[in-house]
């Protein structure tokens, strides 16, 4: 294998990363190419620190933690991250930095300018907690936003702090009560699934709400079985991978949602509320099907099942 080569499959694995530790960079190489000829750790290392003595790899020094998001409290740790990287966060920094407090064509176009980079400029955690902020300045900017972030912790791993997952989540929680209706919306789906994700009770609430908005509906409800259930957001809603355990750690709760519903509709003129614990009873069905399925954010850094 050339040295270009070697090269190339060092820095493809660090920009996959963003950043890492040397010994994860190292064991992340040597396991992926492990039946290549003259993969070794001392071969990597050695290019490893060429690569940082020419500049190509930056060191990533503690005191630097923050600006990039990484939550390490080994004070002697360093991370390793590619040149490109440190340039496209800079890019990305200044697009962020551009925008004027409360103007909401600056915070349109630059959530449009960071949708275009994403692929090939992937946000940090303290990136997209800045960006998190501008939530709430108009469904067009929402849209964008809420986009990005679902795409950002549900289809790519990233290490939030707990105080950024905090922050990120009261903003998002925060945000549902204006998506309410209509009844299913792509902004509405998303922000669901993200605090869904993320283990957040306001899911079970908003469960809650969406069930009793739908025990009103009495247009829905006078229709037959069947066609309540293709009709129902609920659905459409909460069967979800990203929502299953969340609502599992729930479950009884649930169920008790269900019972209530059931014992509603034995009383006389209240009969189609027992078509609501169907729903729910399906709902149920969905979680206990899919446990194994289920997609959260685990409590260990980037870690998620």
């Amino acid at each position: 294998m050339s040295v270009h080569e070697f090269d190339e499959k060092i820095l493809s694995e660090l920009e996959r990363a963003g950043y890492v530790r040397r010994k994860d960079l190292l064991k992340g190489l040597t396991d992926k190419y492990a039946k290549q000829k003259g993969f070794s750790a001392t071969s990597l290392n050695r290019r490893i620190s060429e690569l940082i003595r020419v500049g190509t790899i930056v060191t990533i020094e503690p005191k630097d933690f923050a600006e990039y998001g990484i939550s390490d409290e080994d004070k002697r740790a360093k991370y390793l991250t590619s040149a490109s990287y440190v340039r496209k966060k800079k890019t990305l920094d200044n697009v962020i930095a551009k925008v004027s407090d409360g103007d909401p064509l600056d915070y349109y176009l630059m959530l449009k300018e960071i949708k275009r980079k994403m692929a090939e400029s992937p946000l940090s955690p303290i990136q997209v907690t800045r960006l998190s902020k501008i939530l709430g300045h108009g469904k067009r900017t929402d849209e964008i936003a809420i986009e990005i972030m679902h795409n950002i912790f549900l289809r790519q791993k990233m290490c939030l702090s707990e105080e950024e997952q905090d922050s990120i989540s009261i903003r998002l929680s925060q945000l549902l009560s204006d998506y309410r209706h209509p009844h299913v919306s792509q902004n509405k789906k998303h922000i669901l699934d993200i605090l869904g994700f993320f283990c957040n009770d306001i899911v079970v609430f908003q469960l809650k709400d969406d069930i009793k908005e739908l025990a009103s509906n009495k247009e829905l409800l006078s229709k037959d079985e069947a066609d309540i259930r293709a009709e129902s957001w609920i659905k459409d809603l909460y069967h979800s991978k990203y929502l299953v355990h969340t609502l599992g750690d729930s479950i009884d709760d649930i169920i008790e949602e269900m019972w209530r519903y059931n014992e509603d509709g034995k009383k006389e003129g209240h009969e189609d509320k027992r078509k609501v614990a169907l729903i729910v009873d399906d709902l149920l069905d969905y979680v206990a099907e899919n446990k194994d399925k289920a997609v959260y954010n685990d409590k260990t850094c980037g870690a998620r099942k």
